[in-house]
């Protein structure tokens, strides 16, 4: 059976089909208002990236190019995911509709940010992963380079990559 699945930037007119997803993950994000989803979607709509199954929002991927961040506006040690990798995207979200998980769509999530990456020649990208998520992530190519202690929660997290293999860097 197939599904007619599409994956796309995220729009205004998505925004309470995105805070629904956040709501029945509300054990994960407590802290995600709309107000926040609705600027990200403003100012990041590359980097925000939707999967509807018939025009139902089934779950999203958020990240954000590191070279448009600066370190104070950032939660992430920006110097050291610079250390472990060039990579310029960190990926803030990833969230699926728990009707829905298990089925492959966060993995096709990810393709679909990475071939972002690939089309816009980003090096790569980085994301915080906790224990439980640490096979999910490595799994689809993601390398894990250590493990941190979180500033602004109690849990520890891994610090994961991936390298985007066609990535061509700029000679000056």
């Amino acid at each position: 059976m197939e599904f007619p699945i599409s994956i796309r930037e995220a729009q205004a007119s998505d925004l309470d089909q995105i805070y629904l997803i956040i709501e029945k993950n509300a054990d994960s994000c407590s802290n995600i208002s709309k107000e926040m989803i609705e600027k990200r979607i403003r100012n990041h709509a590359g980097t925000f990236l939707l999967a509807s199954l018939e025009e139902q929002v089934i779950g999203f991927i958020i990240g954000a190019d590191l070279t448009e961040t600066s370190s104070k506006d950032s939660a992430f040690d920006i110097d050291f995911i610079h250390s472990i990798s060039r990579v310029p995207i960190i990926i803030l979200s990833l969230m699926i509709h728990p009707d829905y998980r298990g089925q492959g769509f966060g993995t096709l999530l990810l393709a679909a940010m990475k071939e972002s990456s690939r089309l816009t020649n980003k090096s790569g990208l980085y994301l915080p992963c906790s224990d439980e998520m640490l096979s999910y992530f490595e799994m689809n190519a993601f390398i894990e380079h250590g493990f941190a202690e979180s500033e602004n929660s109690s849990d520890p997290y891994f610090h994961m990559h991936w390298d985007n293999p066609y990535y061509q860097e700029e000679i000056l």
